[in-house]
């Protein structure tokens, strides 16, 4: 076991539960956030598929789930994905994928704040009579970001867990009802059924944006330093966050396209607001209310997990000195990394003002080409530490027997389904609209940057890039 020397500089060892863990994981999935913004566009690919879509990007998720619970399970680390690409390929392509990794979501901070900030607005002009715009919200929710991040870690997990249930168990009571009530022309197994889709292609464009919903799974891994006994609690908080999202998101999307008809898909396409739809249409406004304000909680709880998971990247790299060591500074009395966390509020300040704020912008416009950039550098990271689990676990054995499938045969599963989801989100770049086009060059940008950085500090500081990914909190 290696760790850090000096109260300053150290995370509190040993305080959070597995339950703790599990709310990182899951609040950054934004699960009500997700079937609320994304479900229509799917149906719009796939028609009443989507569940199906759904379906064949969990199990894509599980396959790259399954590699990185590998390595939780063999060492805890606050620098997570960048830890174990250092130790798995290199010191150099550890820190490419910690640049990649804490970059992206230091950027996705802004867009989920911003989308939640919206639907806020949308929640007090409907619901309340108080007509507040999405600025005002982007405002209030960013100050409630800034203090609780600051603050001892169990106070964010533990806020992210409460409100994860409710906005979950919101819709599910939704999905339960128009199931119990036989949905617009019953209760049917054609949403699973491939040649209902609009043709494969569109099946699997509708694959590609469901797996973005599952992005954010292995966020528990950062906790690795302040979990209680972390190589049992991370790898099962991360394995219950991606089972429980597969089996939400398939769950409720299946009602919802029982809910309009299997032969109604073009009505859930065309609807902005699905889930408020159905959840008048079958239980009543008053659970409209409510998924409404779980919608744009789920945008602020994701947000506070992404300054978590970012603040922590940035702490380990810091510490090791793959960026300023001012990074690795600890909050006196809450032991939390606060220079990361306050980068990551400036960054998402910024970002909010200077280009969401925008007329070309707008919240929605601004979601989708940051989400764009992000996931980038993201899905890149995923590539990277899959090929690190088929090179670390062929030198270090599980139970000393090379399992194919394990060892090989997983980890080319999750390299397939984000390589195809990279180059979806790469490909069609002529077909978006100004200024979206211009998200794909952004993230490719910063790749080569982080590129640039790693090549020239291998060059100049060889010695230093050696230490990357050398600090654990535990190890087996």
């Amino acid at each position: 076991m290696t760790s850090t020397t000096g109260r300053v500089g150290e995370l509190r060892h040993g305080i959070l539960s597995v339950f703790d863990a599990f709310a990182q994981s899951v609040a950054l999935l934004s699960l009500a956030l997700g079937v609320a913004f994304a479900s229509s566009a799917a149906a719009a690919y796939t028609g009443a598929t989507v569940p199906l879509a759904y379906l064949i990007a969990g199990v894509g998720s599980l396959c790259l789930g399954s590699v990185i619970i590998r390595f939780t399970r063999r060492m805890a680390s606050a620098g997570g994905l960048y830890t174990y690409i250092a130790r798995g390929l290199d010191p150099r392509t550890g820190f490419l994928g910690g640049w990649l990794y804490g970059g992206g979501f230091a950027v996705g901070i802004s867009f989920v704040l911003v989308i939640g900030a919206f639907f806020l607005s949308i929640f007090f002009d409907a619901h309340t009579g108080i007509h507040l715009g999405w600025f005002a919200c982007f405002w209030i929710l960013l100050a409630l970001l800034a203090v609780i991040s600051f603050l001892d870690i169990r106070i964010s997990t533990r806020l992210q867990l409460i409100l994860a249930v409710v906005g979950v168990a919101a819709l599910l009571l939704m999905a339960v009802v128009i199931l119990a009530k036989g949905g617009d022309s019953g209760v049917s197994l054609q949403p699973f059924n491939p040649s209902r889709a609009t043709s494969t292609n569109f099946l699997f464009l509708a694959v590609v944006l469901a797996f973005t919903g599952f992005i954010g799974f292995e966020a528990a891994a950062v906790l690795g330093e302040e979990a209680a006994d972390p190589l049992r609690a991370i790898p099962r908080a991360i394995l219950t966050a991606v089972v429980v999202a597969l089996v939400y998101y398939v769950f409720v999307t299946w009602a919802m396209s029982v809910g309009y008809g299997v032969g109604n898909a073009g009505k859930w396409a065309q609807d902005p607001a699905a889930v408020d739809t159905l959840a008048t249409l079958y239980v009543g406004n008053w659970l409209s209310v409510i998924i409404d304000l779980s919608v744009a909680a789920s945008g602020f709880i994701a947000a506070l997990a992404g300054v978590n998971l970012t603040a922590r990247t940035l702490f380990a790299m810091g510490r090791e000195g793959g960026l300023p060591q001012a990074f690795a500074w600890t909050h006196p009395r809450f032991r939390t990394p606060w220079v990361g966390i306050a980068t990551s509020l400036v960054i998402t300040l910024l970002l909010g003002v200077l280009l969401a704020h925008r007329h070309s912008f707008g919240p929605i416009t601004y979601f989708v080409f940051m989400a764009t950039t992000a996931t980038i550098g993201i899905l890149v990271t995923y590539i990277l530490v899959a090929v690190s689990g088929i090179v670390y676990f062929s030198r270090h054995r599980e139970g000393g027997a090379y399992n194919v499938f394990l060892d090989l045969l997983v980890p080319l599963g999750a390299i397939a389904i984000c390589g195809y989801t990279l180059w979806k989100t790469l490909h069609p770049t002529p077909a978006y609209h100004h200024p979206i086009t211009w998200a794909p060059w952004l993230g490719l940008a910063w790749l080569a940057l982080g590129v640039a950085v790693a090549a020239w500090l291998h060059a100049t500081r060889p010695e230093r890039v050696d230490t990357f990914g050398s600090i654990l909190g535990a190890s087996e």
